[in-house]
């Protein structure tokens, strides 16, 4: 199957993840190891396309940030986000087309900076992985939620009659939120012509985990790892929030003199909500 190329381009200007973890004094702009930790901007196209094989070890990866330490099997998880890459996008780094394909050893796989994508939980609810999805959130629910909460996640993931859509929307740190918007455009694309073949693509709910950190008690401040989410919390039909800290390798980041409490908040949407959540991310990255 060939790429996807239509999707919009961005530039991305930003600074490296290791200057913003390694604070303002340096004396070099070259790390021990000779990584650039310089304030200069990095600048770098990418664009969407379809999830393939060699994919695999990124995909893999990006859902590690995801799910951390929780008992998924990421490696079946990736296999299924790329045996249907028909619906969902991968994000790399665009190749200069002056390459020829003999001096371009690398074929990309080392490059998978995101993925946007939509897994229906409850056809494949025989599949291990999913079981081990819907089992997870089952249990996160139980733990953290409130009673009608539980009730809701427990109702939907055991009533077969109701196809429940796993959201996955994952990207590395510095990548910006502009890419959210032709990515979700294309997915939304992607599932009307899977849903005209009849395909099972027709939601009646949809669940989506987004990476939060909380800056103190339960009034403070929440921050988005994926700023593009935010406003999708008041369209829920219920949320509940994760403590992920022991499961985080860095409990806790730095913040304007605070710190950050990595969590993880689940939420819980109708499936026919899903171009009303479409137009509120594009919305959200177009304000800012």
């Amino acid at each position: 199957m060939s790429n996807k190329r239509n999707k919009e381009v961005i530039n991305q200007d930003s600074e490296s993840e290791e200057e913003q973890d390694s604070g303002s004094e340096k004396d070099s702009d070259f790390d021990s190891d000779g990584n650039f930790v310089g304030d200069k901007e990095l600048q770098a196209d990418f664009e969407g396309r379809n999830p393939e094989d060699c994919d695999f070890h990124g995909i893999k990866q990006l859902l590690r940030q995801l799910f951390l330490k929780s008992n998924v099997d990421l490696g079946a998880l990736a296999q299924i986000i790329i045996s249907q890459n028909y619906v969902g996008s991968v994000v790399k780094q665009c190749l200069d087309d002056g390459l020829d394909d003999d001096d371009d050893e690398d074929d990309g796989s080392d490059g998978v900076f995101g993925i946007t994508t939509v897994i229906n939980i409850t056809k494949r609810k025989e599949e291990p992985c999913v079981k081990q999805i819907r089992t997870l959130l089952t249990t996160l629910a139980n733990d953290n939620a409130d009673d009608r909460t539980k009730a809701l996640v427990n109702n939907i993931l055991t009533d077969d009659t109701k196809q429940v859509g796993f959201v996955i929307n994952e990207r590395i740190l510095n990548i910006p939120a502009a890419i959210s918007v032709p990515l979700f455009a294309s997915l939304q694309n992607e599932l009307d012509k899977a849903i005209k073949k009849n395909m099972p693509y027709v939601f009646q709910y949809l669940i989506w985990i987004c990476k939060i950190y909380k800056t103190g008690d339960e009034d403070s401040e929440v921050l988005f790892a994926n700023q593009e989410e935010k406003p999708l919390v008041e369209e829920a039909l219920a949320s509940f929030d994760v403590d992920v800290t022991e499961q985080a390798d860095l409990s806790q980041w730095d913040y304007e003199g605070g710190a950050m409490t990595p969590c993880r908040k689940v939420l819980i949407f109708e499936g026919s909500k899903f171009n009303q959540l479409i137009r509120l991310l594009k919305e959200e990255v177009e304000s800012v």
